[in-house]
Parts: structure tokens; sequence; C-alpha cells
């Protein structure tokens, strides 16, 4: 009986061993997912193809609004496709150029989505738009939140906007896997509260009630983490992490952090 149960404990441990290897190779399978480019997508006049080059990585994207003297970097969330944001930005954001470059990997740009990537994609599209503006916002949706605290901490920006954000993707994993060590296995972490004290830009949450996504705790943590130096957090009711954009609170929001 005892070697029976010890057995079946190490045949246990064995698979439970085996799962983390898998978690841990396989992990940005999990973690991203890339959006192929549209099929037959006509931009509307207001939107301009875009394209950098970051050390061999092409990034493609668009530009709305051209010339105007401020400018908003757009992160998108995962899954998402920038092309359907052309239409919100061009209405409730005309006084802003506009800039939604989608990540490596995403769309029409090249390469593989890594945390490290898209950080240095981030700072090389910061500093070749800075010249063609007087002023430099950023708005981080979902994953783009960790981002856009990242470019914030590491360049002078006018304002922060961060939509259904968390503190790090490290704990938002550890509501989903809380069986597993994953402080020790993941590798993509955007630990946005860290950075949070080194972030000098006027800073606005937007946040969903019924956020299906990002634990609530997991927001909650960054709010705490910028404390005082937090401009608001604004809470919009009855919303859910995928459709928070086509509330009119949310827009009104949006436009007073902005402002």
């Amino acid at each position: 009986m005892k070697e029976s149960m010890l057995s079946f404990l190490s045949t246990l441990l064995i698979i439970y061993l085996g799962v983390c290897l898998l978690l841990f190779v396989l992990q940005r399978k999990f973690m991203y997912f890339p959006t192929p480019p549209l099929l037959h997508f006509t931009p509307p006049p207001e939107a301009t193809l875009k394209r950098f080059d970051n050390d061999g990585i092409s990034l493609a994207g668009w530009v709305v609004n051209a010339g105007r003297p401020r400018a908003l970097l757009y992160y998108g969330g995962n899954a998402e496709n920038i092309e359907y944001n052309i239409p919100f930005f061009k209405e409730h954001l005309s006084e802003y150029t506009v800039y939604l470059i989608a990540y490596r990997g995403y769309g029409e740009s090249s390469g593989a989505p890594t945390e490290e990537g898209l950080y240095s994609d981030a700072l090389h599209i910061f500093d070749r738009v800075k010249p063609e503006h007087q002023k430099i916002s950023l708005l981080g949706r979902s994953l783009g939140s960790g981002v856009a605290t990242y470019v914030a901490s590491h360049r002078q920006v006018d304002k922060l906007v961060l939509v259904t954000p968390y503190d790090s993707t490290a704990n938002v994993a550890k509501s989903v896997y809380w069986m597993f060590p994953v402080s020790w296995l993941i590798k993509d972490k955007y630990d946005s509260a860290k950075r949070a004290m080194d972030i000098a830009a006027t800073t606005t949450i937007i946040y969903a009630e019924n956020d299906n996504v990002i634990p609530r705790a997991s927001t909650e943590g960054l709010i705490q983490a910028f404390s005082y130096r937090l401009e608001d957090s604004i809470l919009i009711r009855g919303a859910d992490h995928n459709d928070i954009s086509e509330y009119n609170e949310y827009v009104a929001a949006l436009k007073r952090a902005l402002d």
C-alpha cells in the first residue's frame, strides 16, 4: 500500500513538473495572440499608412489626423486589429495625430512579440515621431498598458492614459495558473507597478466594472502603486474588458484625461 502511494505521488510529481516545463517553453503561445493583417482593408481618407524599421524589424500601421501639434501613441490590447480603431480616433480625438502601429508579429509588422521587443519598438517609434510634434501623450489598453508605462518611465510624456491595465502580467497569470510557480516561470512580466514611481506624466487609469480578463485586484494594485501621483482613476460601470470603449462614459473620461 505504501509503495503504491509513493508511486502514485511520484507520477503526480512528474506530471506536474512536465506541465511546468510545457508552460515555460510555450508561454508566449499562451500570452500573445497576434492578429493577421486585414485582407482587402481600405483605409479612410483620414488614415495614412506608416512604416518604421527597428533593427531589421518592419513595423507597420496607420496615422490618423496627421499634422496636429499634439500626438497620441496608442498601444493596443492582445488579439486586437488596430485598424478597427481608426473611426474612433477620427471622431473623438480629431485634435490629436494618432499613431496606430501594430506590435511586432501583429498585422503587417514582422518578427515575433516579446516584452523586450515591444519595448524597443515603442521607444524607437516615440523617438522617430517626437520631432514632428510639440507634445506626445500615450494611451495603453490592456496588454498595451505595460508598454505605455515603460515608455512613460523612459521618455518625457505629456499625458498617460491606461485602460483596463494591470500591475504586472505575472500577477494576472497567477490568478489563472495559481497552482504553478508563475513568478519563476514567466519571462515577460510587464511590471507596470514597479515603474509607477518613475513616471512623471499626468496619469489616468480607466477600468471596467465587469472586467473578465484583468482581475480587479491587479488593476487596484497598479492604482495603489501610483498612489497620490495618479491624476484620476475612473470606473466605467457596466463595461467589460472588451466593450469599454463603446460606453459614452469612457469617451468622456478619455477626453477629460487628455484635455
